[in-house]
């Protein structure tokens, strides 16, 4: 199961150790602590999160709403939320224009944080997989074709089938280990040595084997426990 990586912006270290100790309890990865405007973006640089948890008020004389600012104007759409005890108008507003994920004041209650988290990354990782598009070359003509039209891949010798939703059965001359690495993680997986499917269009499964739509797909012996495990999650 993916590990999102989470960097927490806080100047408060006692807060920003209690939130690392909860979101490490959740299964989330930490990837740094901020206390500052100047960490946060090394942190960002280096560790590429996949949410931040940013503090509106910061050490130094830049705040959280100047980061999120800053991220915006690099085409940054990494999630965030505010975590602030400031809650007068003139920072909600303020807040309200870096379109933020969530605001949430503090003290943080631990079961609104977690829902409001999960919210935001299924958000984002939705987003991701309806706005991502790959081509197809079929030797003849060129198809952009999106991510989530995509049912399974198929190899067959040198060449891989692309069986889609509304564009029939594509053929592509790539290996299919090369084609998996333009597909978005969890929702395409091998599972086989000869396939790659995508979860979200499985209409059910056995121990074995699992259906998209009236295709049967094997599972291989080595995969079986983390794709079934995969599709229970993703029920």
């Amino acid at each position: 199961m993916r590990k999102w990586k989470i960097l927490i912006v806080e100047d408060e270290i006692l807060i920003a150790d209690t939130l690392q100790r909860y979101l490490e309890q959740q299964g989330y990865q930490v990837c740094g602590i901020a206390i500052s405007f100047e960490e946060a973006l090394d942190f960002f640089s280096a560790e590429q999160p996949d949410l931040l948890l940013i503090d509106i008020r910061l050490s130094g004389p830049k705040t959280g709403i100047d980061l999120a600012l800053f991220l915006q104007e690099q085409g940054q759409t990494v999630p965030f939320i505010y975590l602030t005890s400031q809650t007068d108008k003139k920072h909600i507003d303020l807040a309200k224009q870096t379109f933020p994920a969530s605001f949430l004041t503090k003290p943080i209650q631990a079961s609104a944080l977690y829902a409001n988290i999960e919210i935001a990354l299924h958000k984002q990782e939705t987003q991701s997989l309806h706005e991502t598009k790959i081509n197809i070359y079929d030797g003849v003509n060129m198809y952009l074709i999106p991510v989530e039209d995509i049912l399974y891949l198929k190899a067959d010798h040198v060449y891989v089938e692309v069986h889609t939703k509304n564009q029939g059965v594509l053929i592509q001359r790539k290996p299919l280990t090369e084609m998996l690495e333009d597909l978005p993680i969890p929702h395409f997986q091998q599972v086989h040595r000869s396939f790659v499917v995508n979860l979200k269009a499985v209409t059910g499964w056995q121990h074995h084997c699992v259906f998209v739509n009236e295709a049967t797909i094997p599972i291989s012996r080595s995969r079986r426990k983390e794709i079934l495990t995969y599709l229970e999650e993703m029920k």
